[in-house]
C-alpha cells in the first residue's frame, strides 16, 4: 500500500505594514534633499564664449578671489560658433547675475605689471566676473570677454594720451610704458587712424607718474631685439625686457624745460628710436599719487627788473624772478626788490603783472638774500609766510608761476650751509626758477625760497619776513 506524499500549498503571505515605511521614508528624504539643494542654490546663468580655453564642469566662478559659483556644464553652441557655459551662482552672489556683468576665462595672460593667471598653468582654469552697474536689471545670458577687462584696472586719476606712429611697431595691448626703465604706464589700444594715414597708440599713465609727462616729452618704441654686428667689436644684442619682446614697449623722456604738464587726450609723436640727447636728459620731476592735478598753488607773479647803466655806453640790463604776496607787500629775491645803485636816472623799474613801479630807497625788509617791498599793484590773496626755520634737509617741491610749474628736489641733493640748503651742482636750475617757492614734500607747507645765481642754487628760509 502506497502512501500519498504531502504537497505544498502556495498561498500569498501578508507583509506587515511597518516593513514598507523604511524604503518610502528613504525615498522621501532623498527627494526632500534634492529639492532643498535646488532651492538653496543661486540662479543658473548662461555664458557664451568664443573659446573654452580648457575650462570644464566643476571649475569655479570667482569674484575678488573668492568662490561665488561653479560651472555646471560646458558644451558647443548649436551652430558651432562658440562655447556655452552653464554656471550656477552661490545664493549670496545672486546680485552678479545682472545686466552689464562681465565674465572671462582666466588663463596665463600678460597683464599690466606681470603675467596674470599664472596659477592656471598647472592648475585648473576658472571663470572670473566683474559685476554690472548698481541697480541694473537681472539677466540670465552673458557674452564672455575675449581678454580680461583692462580698463577696470586703470585708476580714474591717471593720464590718457594718444601717440601717433607711422606703423604698429608690433605693439600690443598691455605693452609697458617706461621712464628710466621703470614702468609708469601701459598701452591700452592700438588701431589705425580714422583716415588710415597713421597708427594711433592709446597710452595710460598711472596717477603717481602723470607729472613726468610734459608738453615737450618724447616717446619712442623700445620693443623687440636690436642686433648690431661690427667687424672689430663683434655681435651686440640689446633687448629691453622679455615682456617688451613679446608685446613691444615704449619709453618716455622729458627735458629740463619740459613745459607744462600734459593733459588728458594730448597727442605726441611716437618715434622709432631715441635721439642721443634724450637719453642724457635729467630733469627733477615730482612723482607720487599724493600730488593731485588740482594742487593748490600760491599766487606767484613773474617780475622783471630793468635799468640802464649810468655810464658812457648806457647799456640796458635786466633780471627776472618770482614774487609772492605776503602781509606787508611782495616777497622775493633781494636783487629784484632792491634799487640798483648804478642805474641811470630815474632808476630801475620793476614790472609785475603788466604794471611798472619805480624802485626808490631800501626795501621794507631784507635778509638771507630775500626782501619784502610794498608795491602799487592790485590787491591779491596773501600767502602766509612760514613760522619755522628750514631745519634738516628733506624732500621738497618747487613751485614757479601761478599755474605751478612743479619740480621735485630730493633731500639727497641738499647740503646744509649756514642758514640755507645748497643744491647739488648736478641738479640744474635755470634763471626761470629764481624766486620759486620751496614746499615740504610730505606736508606741502611753505618752508623757503629758491635763489639762483652765478654760484648755483640754494634754498633760503622765509621765516620772519612779515615780523
Amino acid at each position: 500500500m502506497t502512501s500519498k506524499l504531502p504537497s505544498a500549498v502556495v498561498a500569498p503571505r501578508k507583509r506587515p505594514l511597518g516593513s514598507l515605511v523604511l524604503p518610502v521614508l528613504a525615498l522621501l528624504i532623498a527627494g526632500w534633499l534634492g529639492v532643498t539643494n535646488w532651492a538653496v542654490g543661486g540662479p543658473l546663468i548662461t555664458v557664451h564664449a568664443q573659446e573654452g580655453h580648457g575650462i570644464k564642469a566643476g571649475d569655479p566662478l570667482r569674484y575678488r578671489g573668492i568662490h561665488v559659483g561653479a560651472v555646471e556644464s560646458v558644451s558647443l553652441e548649436p551652430d558651432l560658433s562658440g562655447v556655452r557655459l552653464e554656471v550656477r551662482l552661490d545664493p549670496e552672489a545672486e546680485a552678479l547675475a545682472r545686466r552689464g556683468s562681465r565674465f572671462w576665462v582666466v588663463r596665463p595672460h600678460l597683464g599690466l605689471d606681470s603675467v596674470q593667471g599664472l596659477e592656471t598653468v598647472v592648475g585648473a582654469r576658472y571663470l572670473s566676473v566683474l559685476p554690472g552697474p548698481d541697480g541694473a536689471p537681472p539677466a540670465e545670458e552673458f557674452e564672455a570677454l575675449v581678454e580680461p577687462p583692462l580698463a577696470e584696472r586703470l585708476e580714474p586719476d591717471g593720464l590718457r594720451l594718444v601717440l601717433e606712429a607711422p606703423s604698429r611697431f608690433h605693439l600690443q595691448t598691455g605693452a609697458p610704458l617706461s621712464y628710466r626703465q621703470i614702468q609708469v604706464g601701459v598701452v591700452t589700444d592700438v588701431e589705425l587712424a580714422s583716415d588710415a594715414s597713421s597708427v594711433e597708440v592709446s597710452v595710460y599713465v598711472r596717477p603717481e607718474y602723470r607729472l613726468l609727462v610734459r608738453e615737450n616729452s618724447r616717446f619712442w618704441e623700445t620693443g623687440g631685439i636690436e642686433i648690431d654686428l661690427r667687424l672689430m667689436e663683434g655681435l651686440s644684442v640689446e633687448m629691453e625686457s622679455l615682456r617688451s619682446l613679446l608685446v613691444g614697449g615704449i619709453s618716455l623722456a622729458t627735458p629740463e624745460d619740459g613745459g607744462q604738464p600734459a593733459s588728458d587726450g594730448m597727442r605726441f609723436r611716437l618715434h622709432d628710436d631715441a635721439e642721443p640727447e634724450w637719453l642724457a636728459w635729467r630733469p627733477t620731476l615730482p612723482i607720487g599719487a599724493d600730488l593731485a592735478p588740482d594742487f593748490e598753488h600760491p599766487p606767484l607773479e613773474r617780475a622783471e627788473l630793468r635799468w640802464k647803466d649810468d655810464g658812457v655806453l648806457r647799456r640796458g640790463r635786466s633780471r627776472s624772478g618770482w614774487l609772492v604776496p605776503v602781509a606787508g607787500g611782495w616777497l622775493g629775491p633781494a636783487d629784484l626788490l632792491t634799487a640798483v645803485s648804478t642805474a641811470r636816472e630815474p632808476g630801475a623799474t620793476l614790472e609785475v603783472g603788466g604794471r611798472a613801479a619805480l624802485l626808490d630807497g631800501e626795501p621794507d625788509w631784507s635778509g638771507g638774500g630775500l626782501a619784502r617791498r610794498a608795491l602799487p599793484l592790485p590787491s591779491t590773496r596773501e600767502w602766509v609766510a612760514p613760522k619755522s626755520a628750514l631745519g634738516d634737509a628733506r624732500d621738497c617741491l618747487l613751485l614757479a608761476g601761478g599755474g605751478g610749474a612743479l619740480r621735485s628736489l630730493a633731500a639727497a641733493h641738499l647740503t646744509r650751509a649756514d642758514d640755507a640748503w645748497r643744491v647739488a651742482d648736478s641738479i640744474g636750475f635755470g634763471a626761470d626758477w629764481h624766486g620759486a617757492l620751496v614746499l615740504e614734500r610730505e606736508s606741502q607747507a611753505w618752508i623757503g625760497v629758491l635763489l639762483v645765481d652765478a654760484q648755483g642754487a640754494r634754498v633760503v628760509s622765509a621765516q620772519g619776513v612779515t615780523d
